[in-house]
């Protein structure tokens, strides 16, 4: 999997997501230092690990089980300087502040551009997306290691995390390239 070449760091719209209403919001934990760095911070939009006894978000693994707790990382945006302003220029390091996520349930919409997808290229994935809305071709998305939605056209066979489901391809406050997911498990 590749991830999807943007401008900047991911970007987060809450379309229409439950946890915002019903308080399924994790606020209290650090971001793990080994898995997050300076060069590779927590960005909006990623899917990441609730450790509850370290009291840490971490990187999804390989080795995650059924019992791994798995949230939408939806931090509020923070202007750095008046030349960095956009969402696209946000992220979370170690040592800042904690990162704000939501735990996800069936039904919720929300639109990213973080994400990643095995296609040779953008121009093959804009054209995959473009077929979700016209075709019989549907595309899902599932937990990446790295955080980011992996994208592909085949439904998950036992997957850990929850499982979402391409509803279009469009565009992030800035005009880039992003993806409206729907939850369909968790």
């Amino acid at each position: 999997m590749a991830r999807l070449t943007i401008d900047g760091y991911g970007q987060l719209e809450l379309n229409n997501v439950a946890f915002r209403r019903n308080g399924r919001v994790e606020a209290q934990c650090k971001l793990n230092e080994t898995d997050f760095t300076e060069d590779a911070p927590a960005e909006n939009g990623m899917i990441l690990v609730v450790d509850n006894v370290a009291r840490e978000i971490k990187l999804p693994a390989a080795t995650d089980t059924a019992d791994t707790l798995y949230a939408l990382n939806y931090s509020a945006e923070k202007n750095y300087s008046y030349d960095e302003y956009g969402l696209k220029d946000f992220s979370l390091k170690p040592g800042g502040f904690y990162p704000r996520l939501g735990y996800l349930e069936v039904g919720d919409k929300f639109t990213t551009n973080c994400v990643s997808h095995a296609l040779a290229d953008t121009a093959a994935f804009k054209t995959a997306l473009a077929a979700v809305k016209s075709g019989p071709t549907p595309l899902y998305g599932v937990v990446s290691t790295d955080g980011s939605i992996a994208v592909s056209g085949s439904a998950p066979v036992d997957p850990v995390g929850p499982v979402l489901q391409v509803i279009e391809g469009t565009t992030m406050p800035d005009g880039q390239l992003g993806v409206k997911f729907q939850v369909i498990a968790v």
